[in-house]
């Protein structure tokens, strides 16, 4: 009876190890070796802890990818290494400062829950990374909430993305994640909420395809979401909770769009377009590097590298 089981596992250790292989060229884009507990929340597979273990030492004997410490790296450099600790520290610094802005976004009308995203959510950044804020809002009234904060951001930041870059919103009757793929898996999955906690779970819960890409993974931490002035918006919400509020919110949605077209819709196909500036009721996305088609086609390219090195086959969905 033992002997089908081990026979199991060493088949289970094979296709893991491409897995993985999948993974670390995924973050390879970004010059950033793993941990083997990232390995196994980003893992493509379900897995078990003592299986990555196997696949890992698998990896290694064979030369494929190289282990410093508690990394693990498609390449011998230990300065790759050092590149990711120095980033960490930074985010870790810039947090502070993510945090008390969220305070501030909080206090804007209509803003329902607030997520870090980008570079920060994952816990690196260097020295000229912003700091990317995801926001849900009430329904109907997303265009509002966002010309309110793009308004402050011109007003008294001199318009600079460095602390306060809100480019990604949502409603809260909305938010299922349109596009299905591994970059909005990776972006949804490391999103830190630091105000609405109920509604980051709730995102969790309508965005179950995420799973499906990584099976392992679990919501983040929640304890140290701050709370809005619920007084200061109550009153600000009162004045256009009515035709007047309704109004302004297409008016300013229509006058976006606009504005987007005539400064960026010659660079992109339809598709892209409206993907890169997703302009809806609903949503509203605001990404001119449409980083999302260039990393999934940087994954692909890594992919087929690898494949070509190494004379393997590694099978990808993105």
């Amino acid at each position: 009876m033992p002997e089908p089981a081990r026979n199991y596992d060493l088949l289970l250790e094979s296709q893991l190890s491409n897995d993985l292989l999948k993974t670390l060229l995924y973050f390879d884009i970004f010059q950033y070796p793993l941990t083997k507990e990232e390995l196994l929340f980003f893992c493509p597979a379900s897995c078990k802890d003592h299986q990555v273990d196997l696949a890992l030492v698998e990896l290694i004997n064979k030369g494929m990818i190289y282990k410093f410490e508690r990394f693990y790296s498609l390449h011998n450099e230990p300065a790759l290494i050092e590149r990711r600790l120095t980033g960490n520290s930074l985010a870790a610094q810039r947090m502070k400062t993510a945090k008390r802005v969220s305070r501030l976004i909080s206090w804007f009308p209509y803003v329902r829950s607030i997520m870090l995203s980008g570079s920060l959510s994952k816990g690196y950044m260097d020295k000229s990374s912003d700091i990317d804020f995801f926001v849900m809002t009430a329904p109907g009234k997303l265009w509002i909430t966002r010309m309110f904060l793009v308004l402050f951001k011109r007003a008294f930041l001199f318009n600079s993305h460095r602390n306060f870059c809100v480019n990604y919103f949502i409603d809260t009757e909305n938010i299922e994640i349109e596009e299905h793929n591994l970059f909005t898996a990776i972006e949804s999955v490391t999103l830190i909420p630091t105000y609405g906690e109920n509604y980051y779970y709730e995102f969790w819960t309508a965005n179950q395809w995420i799973q499906d890409y990584f099976p392992n993974c679990s919501p983040r931490e929640t304890e140290d979401t701050t709370n809005g002035n619920a007084i200061i918006k109550s009153l600000a919400e009162l004045v256009l909770n009515n035709r007047l509020g309704t109004a302004l919110d297409q008016y300013f949605m229509n006058m976006t769009l606009k504005r987007w077209k005539a400064l960026f819709e010659k660079r992109f196909s339809k598709k892209d377009f409206d993907v890169a500036f997703k302009t809806k009721k609903h949503a509203s996305k605001n990404h001119p590097r449409f980083y999302q088609k260039s990393i999934l086609d940087k994954y692909q390219d890594k992919i087929s590298q690898f494949e070509e090195n190494f004379n393997i086959k590694l099978s990808s969905t993105v």
